[in-house]
């Protein structure tokens, strides 16, 4: 029995992945957003491009956003949104993300083969001006640039906040909120994230 499930659990994935990326394709492409080769998506993710922004999504990129595609738990749909006519989203080959949320005023660059973790949120500004006066008045609100370089592992609800540089090789521990730049070749968690210990 249990290898009867198994089968059927991964041709429903199977199945999903081949209808959701051939849908995928034709719709963003319509709507401007640049699509590598060989991108799979499993489950319909949302993704708004605001006029005159960019997003563009590397070769052998896997998002998936159906809930029990990642059987760690995906509460939320994937969604990827500019915010901004200037704003930019560069995710770079190889990646994979489930229930991942990046949002952009100004720019977010994830570099190759970085793992997302599920329910992870990535953003480069604070959506809501901090002051009360600047938010009451309707004003935008800071940003800053986010890099997430090469190799990087994002653990599970882990936040991204503006103006963040994470190093290549680092890893990020579950539900760690990052408010500074964390080095090359460490693990780095908690809240605010800090390093805990380096790789060899």
């Amino acid at each position: 029995m249990d290898r009867i499930f198994h089968l059927w659990y991964y041709l429903r994935l199977w199945s999903s992945a081949a209808f959701c990326s051939m849908y995928c394709r034709l719709f963003y492409k319509l709507r401007g957003i640049r699509l590598g080769k060989k991108i799979v998506f499993i489950g319909l993710p949302f993704i708004y491009k605001f006029p005159g922004s960019s997003i563009s999504i590397g070769n052998s990129v896997e998002i998936r956003t159906s809930a029990t595609s990642n059987l760690i738990g995906i509460n939320r749909r994937t969604t990827i949104s500019t915010h901004d006519s200037s704003a930019k989203i560069n995710i770079g080959d190889n990646c994979g993300m489930s229930g991942v949320v990046i949002g952009s005023k100004e720019s977010i660059t994830i570099g190759k083969n970085a793992v997302v973790g599920a329910n992870v949120l990535i953003t480069d500004f604070d959506w809501h001006a901090i002051d009360a006066v600047a938010r009451n008045k309707g004003e935008s609100s800071k940003s800053s640039p986010v890099v997430i370089s090469d190799n990087v592992f994002i653990g599970t609800s882990a936040i991204i906040l503006k103006g963040v540089h994470i190093g290549e090789n680092s890893v990020i521990g579950a539900n760690s909120v990052v408010t500074s730049d964390i080095p090359a070749n460490v693990i780095a968690a908690g809240n605010p994230c800090k390093i805990v210990s380096k790789l060899n």
